[in-house]
């Protein structure tokens, strides 16, 4: 049995939302691993972690397997209600005249994937839209992550959707792009002591604005990395449970939920009970 922190394997995202995470040291840490959140889903999805702050697409195609790391009855995870500046959709043509074109995905989350198919298909009403992987030629193109906040700045003579943006204006919900899960044989006790300890240091990030050496994305200033900071919401309230409820109804009716590891759809008794971490 697991006894300590620093035996538990972690995963841990590499990007600038997730920094409040790791903002406080604590006297013991857990082996940390630091991956993309494609990558972490497949690990979680192989055994091979004990927690992750999972992409929260893969968090829902692995819930049955997983439970929500909570503190204080509140989930932990990053969510954002309206412009989230990181999840973009970059064209050189209206989104409304993209029906027939090809779209080059990005390659580090099957989330902001999802996320965009959704929104193209439903309040955009597209059709014939062609996904290509990222580095094919395209129309447009979708970026995440620390490079979107830089892309946003570059992207003169380029339409930019921001698919947080584009998610509230048409369902009045946050979204929850990421939330921390811990595996279900993992000892409760040891689970909370790990949940504590990150919401000791989102509790913290305050401090984060006087870090002489806060880490910053290239082509991102102090200025802009602390307004992007405030635009999240660390422990989930009612809204982004709804919001993550919301995102996994329209997960399941655009057969969008596939086990990371192999892209194996889940099977129809799957489809007829909730994930574990979306509440009944």
């Amino acid at each position: 049995m697991r006894g300590s922190l620093a035996s538990l394997r972690v995963g841990r995202l590499p990007y600038l939302n997730a920094l409040p995470f790791h903002a406080a040291g604590s006297g013991v840490e857990p082996r940390w691993v630091v991956a993309p959140p494609r990558r972490l889903g497949e690990l979680a999805a192989a055994d091979e972690l004990d927690a992750a702050l999972l992409a929260s697409r893969d968090a829902l195609a692995l819930g049955p397997r997983l439970r929500p790391l909570e503190h204080r009855g509140r989930a932990l995870g990053i969510a954002c209600r309206g412009p989230v500046a990181s999840v973009l959709l970059l064209s050189r043509l209206p989104v409304a005249e993209l029906s027939g074109a090809r779209i080059a995905l990005s390659g580090e989350s099957r989330t902001s994937r999802a996320l965009l198919r959704v929104l193209l298909a439903k309040p955009f009403a597209l059709r014939g839209v062609e996904y290509v992987e990222a580095g094919e030629p395209a129309d447009a193109r979708l970026v995440i992550g620390d490079a979107a906040l830089a892309a946003r700045h570059a992207a003169r003579g380029l339409r930019v959707l921001d698919l947080g943006a584009a998610w509230t204006a048409w369902t009045g919900l946050p979204f929850a792009y990421a939330c921390w899960v811990v595996r279900r044989d993992v000892p409760r006790e040891l689970a909370a002591s790990l949940a504590a300890s990150l919401a000791d240091s989102v509790a913290k990030r305050d401090a984060l604005a006087a870090e002489p050496f806060l880490p910053l994305p290239p082509g991102v200033d102090r200025v802009l990395a602390l307004r992007y900071l405030a635009r999240f919401t660390y422990l989930f309230g009612p809204a982004e449970r709804a919001g993550l409820a919301r995102f996994h109804q329209e997960l399941l009716e655009h057969d969008l939920l596939r086990l990371p590891c192999s892209g194996r759809r889940l099977g129809s008794a799957s489809r007829d009970r909730r994930s574990a971490l979306v509440p009944a």
